[in-house]
């Protein structure tokens, strides 16, 4: 290959970009951007006591809060660590953590909730937002040369606006399992469940009414809270999603990316395929996944000499992406999409075809385009409008949308 190409990869169960010139199967991610060979790593968080599960989860229900500690709250608010029941795509019972945070302020009414989802952190256990020491707090950038976090951007804001604010580590990250990272409906019921677990807990005031909010990974997962609310949570009113870069098209080839390997040992579990695609070398990276966040992945990839993975996808692992292509359900909440257009990490043209699709669905949404705009960067521009959209929302005004052509 002589010329640079743009090739769709998965990245926070969205596409990416990645520009490559002379591409082999051991260079790939030296060049991805958004991922340094060179720079310094963000020290692993630890896993605590608290994370530990055992058979807790065993035979309770969803939202079922298993345990709970307080944690460093925003001024005005209070937050705790949870861990609560949640169930996968197949209806296995599962624990996960999170964070809820609620304002101290007496309500005579049920406050409603924000359910934040995520970006791409890894597949493994101590790749858990809620492990940072003081996860309560606005968006924060772990690694410079990664989109990976902990907090909730515009935080302060949602407090201000009397929401309880609640953020789902996942399935597998925190809590003992295998992270189904890409998994829509997995992780939408994770989001869901955290919903419920902060009604459970008294000193909230939470009530049944919810917004989603979620970023890469997150806003792939926030689709399918829409999607996955009517039939898993009836009692819950999803009031709307903002779904900040979702993304919106499966990987088209097997790359060498970190991502990919996450992806594999998730769909490995979530879907029992059997990674044909992937070398002996390959598979170590894909074990690698669910013991070292992603950066760390990515920086035994360039160690390994590979190859890593064969050129097409097996069937089976295709009918797994496929499943997870956001867009081909009903929400009975309306959608905001907020993409920036100059977004290397997520491909903007990905986005505009989730457009038809979600439309053709019957889905009411809409998508904000930001010029000049990446993956990060259109977060802060976009607060006006996903705050002016949420109180919109919340005062039951009708939503945008744009219509099919």
């Amino acid at each position: 290959m002589n010329s640079s190409k743009w090739f769709p990869c998965l990245i926070g169960g969205a596409a990416i970009l990645v520009v490559m010139s002379g591409f082999t199967q051991t260079s790939c991610g030296q060049e991805m951007q958004g991922f340094s060979a060179n720079d310094k790593l963000a020290p692993d968080f630890k896993i605590t006591a608290f994370y530990e599960s055992g058979t807790k989860h065993v035979g309770k229900r969803s939202g079922e809060v298993i345990q709970t500690e307080e944690i460093p709250a925003p001024e005005g608010a209070k937050a705790w660590r949870v861990m609560y029941v949640s169930r996968t795509w197949d209806n296995h019972e599962v624990p996960v953590t999170g964070i809820i945070v609620a304002p101290k302020e007496a309500t005579a009414k049920p406050r409603p909730v924000l359910t934040w989802a995520h970006g791409t952190t890894g597949g493994a256990r101590n790749c858990a937002p809620s492990l940072a020491p003081n996860p309560a707090q606005e968006l924060v950038q772990r690694s410079e040369t990664a989109p990976v976090d902990y907090g909730v951007p515009y935080l302060k804001d949602l407090l201000a606006r009397g929401l309880v604010v609640v953020a789902t580590d996942y399935q597998g990250q925190g809590a003992p399992g295998v992270h189904q990272y890409c998994v829509g409906n997995s992780a939408a019921r994770n989001a869901l469940d955290i919903v419920r677990a902060a009604r459970n807990l008294e000193a909230t005031h939470a009530g049944s009414e919810f917004l989603t909010l979620g970023w890469s990974q997150g806003g792939h997962a926030g689709v399918f809270v829409g999607e996955e609310q009517p039939a898993y949570a009836p009692e819950l009113n999803h009031l709307g999603a903002v779904v900040i870069a979702p993304g919106a098209m499966p990987l088209q080839k097997p790359l060498n990316i970190p991502h990919i390997y996450v992806l594999a040992r998730s769909y490995r579990d979530a879907y029992k395929v059997e990674l044909s695609e992937f070398t002996a070398e390959g598979k170590k990276l894909v074990d690698l996944a669910g013991e070292v966040p992603v950066t760390r992945v990515f920086r035994a990839s360039l160690e390994m000499k590979g190859p890593f993975v064969q050129a097409e996808w097996s069937i089976d692992f295709a009918r797994a992406l496929e499943q997870n292509i956001p867009g081909k359900r009903k929400s009975k909440a309306p959608i905001l999409v907020v993409q920036g257009a100059a977004d290397n990490l997520v491909n903007p043209e990905d986005t505009r075809a989730l457009l038809p699709r979600a439309l053709a669905s019957g889905n009411k949404i809409k998508v904000s385009w930001y010029e000049g705009k990446g993956h990060r960067d259109v977060i802060e521009p976009a607060r006006k409008e996903i705050l002016q959209w949420f109180d919109d929302r919340l005062k039951g005004k009708p939503a945008p949308s744009d219509q099919l052509k």
